[in-house]
């Protein structure tokens, strides 16, 4: 069995180095940027190296898969809903459209959110009776 390299507990000192370097970046607005290579975001990934929390310092740029990942997702959104708003043209409520696309009643409310289409819901209550 190969030795797994154990992670010493970081000084105080160090720590409170971490946390001033990690609240310059949320200062900066960098919190949601995971490839960044500015001085502030750089400084932050050189200190998680040198107490143990990340491997390599380098920040990589991400790969075409996940660009095409996006790409693949926005299309799939885009052809659902085109689906969903002929469905709701014919009246269909989202649980039912949700069932003839075999999607949940989530996604459909999301989409119809997010594409701004209107779905009908069915009137409820007693039928009258005359």
């Amino acid at each position: 069995m190969s030795k797994v390299k154990k992670r010493i507990r970081p000084t105080r000192e160090q720590a409170q180095e971490f946390n001033r370097r990690l609240d310059a970046v949320v200062e900066a607005g960098h919190t949601n940027k995971l490839y960044c290579d500015c001085e502030v975001c750089q400084a932050l990934a050189e200190q998680a190296e040198l107490m143990g929390y990340r491997t390599d310092s380098t920040i990589k740029r991400p790969s075409e898969k996940w660009d095409s990942r996006k790409r693949t997702y926005e299309r799939i959104h885009q052809i659902d809903a085109v689906k969903m708003a002929n469905l709701a043209g014919q009246g269909l409520t989202s649980a039912e459209i949700g069932g003839k696309m075999h999607r949940s009643k989530g996604y459909i409310s999301k989409l119809a959110k997010e594409f701004d289409i209107k779905i009908f819901t069915k009137k409820r209550g007693r039928k009258p009776c005359h």
